[in-house]
């Protein structure tokens, strides 16, 4: 087995952090306002959602970006096969949804905990997955022990991040997570990248795929829908939120 090699672009690393980033920044605003018992429950729902979505739709795109960019299969014909990707996504995010609602109900430790590695296993798996992608006419596989390995890591601080974000009031238990998350997701995306190998003796035909380029423009579409999706959260809940906290402020003050 023969490991592609890995390209290690300064700009793409950084775009790659602030695509994660922005996720992250998504993930945790709706994770800070579905335990708000005061919402309705179509406003809690649509957070746990957009919680949701934010996470595991980021782990995949932001690998897919990765791999397309900095993995070159020892072929000129790479495309990306994403019928599986596309499925598993739908799956993990319908479970990271129902997690994420238990807990949004029921904000206690043992429930956020539960949730946050649930997601964070959803999460590392996505990941995996995103990066076996590629097709080039080569047999494609991944060094499976360091492959666990990293997305277990992945999974481990995801599962913290949900579990400090979830209702959080403390700043620093919401830019910590984001800032930490944002930064594994991206090492990890990479290394996993770098796990992969095409073995030149075995010839497969190419599965009929995406472009680099094509997946490329995706991935930044999809950055483009998290930030206006953010965008738009961030205008017409922010003054909710500070109203909310303020009236449990007024709450918690002695008479």
């Amino acid at each position: 087995m023969t490991a592609g090699p890995v390209v290690y672009n300064i700009w793409f690393i950084l775009g790659v952090f602030i695509s994660n980033g922005i996720g992250c920044v998504l993930s945790v605003f709706c994770l800070v306002r579905m335990t708000d018992a005061r919402r309705s429950f179509a406003n809690r729902a649509f957070l746990v959602l957009a919680a949701a979505w934010g996470i595991v739709e980021t782990a995949r795109d932001d690998a897919l970006f990765v791999i397309a960019t900095a993995i070159h299969l020892r072929d000129d014909s790479v495309v990306f096969y994403l019928a599986p990707s596309l499925a598993l996504t739908v799956v993990s995010i319908g479970l990271a949804c129902a997690v994420l609602g238990v807990a949004a109900a029921n904000p206690r430790p043992v429930w956020t905990v539960t949730a946050g590695a649930t997601v964070g296993l959803l999460t590392g798996g996505m990941a995996v997955q995103a990066v076996l992608a590629g097709r080039s006419g080569y047999a494609v596989s991944i060094d499976v022990p360091a492959a666990v390995a990293t997305a277990a890591g992945l999974a481990a601080v995801t599962a913290a991040a949900v579990f400090l974000a979830t209702g959080a009031t403390a700043r620093w238990r919401m830019t910590g997570p984001i800032l930490v998350l944002a930064l594994c997701m991206t090492v990890a995306q990479y290394l996993l990248a770098a796990e992969v190998n095409t073995d030149l003796s075995a010839v497969e035909d190419n599965a009929i795929g995406m472009s680099p380029l094509q997946l490329i423009f995706i991935c930044v579409a999809a950055f483009g829908v998290r930030t206006i999706v953010l965008t738009l959260l961030s205008i017409t809940d922010e003054g909710k939120f500070e109203r909310a906290a303020e009236y449990a402020g007024t709450r918690r003050a002695p008479d």
